[in-house]
C-alpha cells in the first residue's frame, strides 16, 4: 500500500489571487504573477511586486531623480554668479568712461551679452542651456567686429569657455535642474559617482596621494578598510567600489615600504647624510 502525499496547492498572487503566482517579491515576499513582476532598474534580474518597486528606499534610481528635480545645482549658482559679477563689471566700467558712442562703450557693453542668458538658465528655461554654448563664440565675434587686432585672443578665450558650456550642457545632476528626461543608466551614473560608497574613494585619492605623502598612508588603510566593510553587492542600492577600497588599501600598506627601503635610502645618498 502506498501512500499518496498530496501536492500543495499552487500558490495565487495576493493582487489577482485568479492568477497563478510565477514568483514571490524580493521584498516583501508576497505572491507575484506575471503582470505584477516589475523589475527595477540598477537592481539586475530581481523582481518586486508593483508596491514595493515605487518605494524610493527599493527604486533608488527614481528617488535620486525626484531629489533633484527642478532644484538648482552647482552650475546654476555658478552661472548665476558669473552673470552678477558681469553686471557689476559693466556698471563699474560705464561709470569710469560713461557710455557714448564709442569703441570703448560699445566693447564694454559686450559684457552684458550673456546676461540675459545667464539669468534665464539660473530661472530654469530650457533654451538657456542651448544657448550658453554659442554665447562665448557669439562675445568673440562681436569682439572682432570692434577690434579686429585682437581675434586671436578673443577666440582664445571663447574656446576655454564653450568647453565649459558643452560641459554644464551634458552634466546629469544639470538636466535634473531643468527637468529633462534622464534614462537610468545616467542616473545611475550620477548615484555611483555621489552616493556609492564614497569612503572607498576617499581611499583610493588617500592611497595614490600616500605614494608623495606617506604620513597620508594610515589613512588610505583606516579608508580602505571602512569601505571594504560596506560593499555589499547584494544590497539596495547595491553599494560597491570594492577595486577602490582594495587599491586605497594597498597603497596604504606599499607606501611605508616604498619610502623606507628605496625613496629614503636613495635621498640619503643623494644629500650624503
Amino acid at each position: 500500500m502506498s501512500l499518496e502525499v498530496p501536492l500543495p496547492p499552487l500558490g495565487r498572487c495576493a493582487v489577482h489571487p485568479d492568477l497563478p503566482a510565477g514568483g514571490t517579491c524580493t521584498r516583501c515576499g508576497s505572491f507575484i504573477c506575471a503582470d505584477c513582476a516589475t523589475s527595477v532598474s540598477g537592481l539586475g534580474a530581481r523582481l518586486y511586486c508593483k508596491a514595493c518597486a515605487e518605494r524610493p528606499d527599493v527604486n533608488y534610481l527614481e528617488a535620486l531623480r525626484q531629489r533633484y528635480q527642478g532644484k538648482r545645482d552647482e552650475w546654476a549658482w555658478v552661472v548665476g554668479g558669473v552673470t552678477l559679477l558681469l553686471c557689476v563689471a559693466t556698471a563699474a566700467a560705464l561709470a569710469q568712461w560713461g557710455l557714448r558712442a564709442t569703441r570703448e562703450s560699445l566693447f564694454t557693453l559686450l559684457l552684458l551679452l550673456p546676461v540675459p542668458v545667464g539669468v534665464a538658465f539660473f530661472l530654469g528655461r530650457r533654451w538657456a542651456r542651448h544657448a550658453l554654448l554659442f554665447t562665448p563664440l557669439v562675445m568673440a565675434v562681436a569682439a572682432d567686429a570692434l577690434v579686429p587686432t585682437g581675434r586671436f585672443l578673443f577666440f582664445a578665450c571663447a574656446i576655454p569657455a564653450f568647453v565649459t558650456g558643452l560641459r554644464i550642457h551634458r552634466d546629469v545632476r544639470n538636466q535634473l535642474f531643468f527637468r529633462l528626461p534622464v534614462p537610468p543608466g545616467m542616473l545611475k551614473l550620477l548615484w555611483n559617482e555621489r552616493f556609492n560608497n564614497p569612503m572607498a574613494r576617499q581611499a583610493a585619492r588617500f592611497g595614490f596621494s600616500a605614494l608623495l605623502m606617506p604620513l597620508l598612508a594610515p589613512v588610505a588603510v583606516i579608508c580602505g578598510v571602512v569601505a571594504l566593510t560596506r560593499v555589499d553587492s547584494k544590497a539596495t542600492p547595491p553599494i560597491g567600489r570594492k577595486d577602490q577600497a582594495i587599491t586605497g588599501l594597498v597603497l596604504g600598506l606599499a607606501s611605508p615600504l616604498l619610502w623606507g627601503f628605496f625613496l629614503l635610502p636613495w635621498l640619503a645618498e643623494r644629500l650624503h647624510f
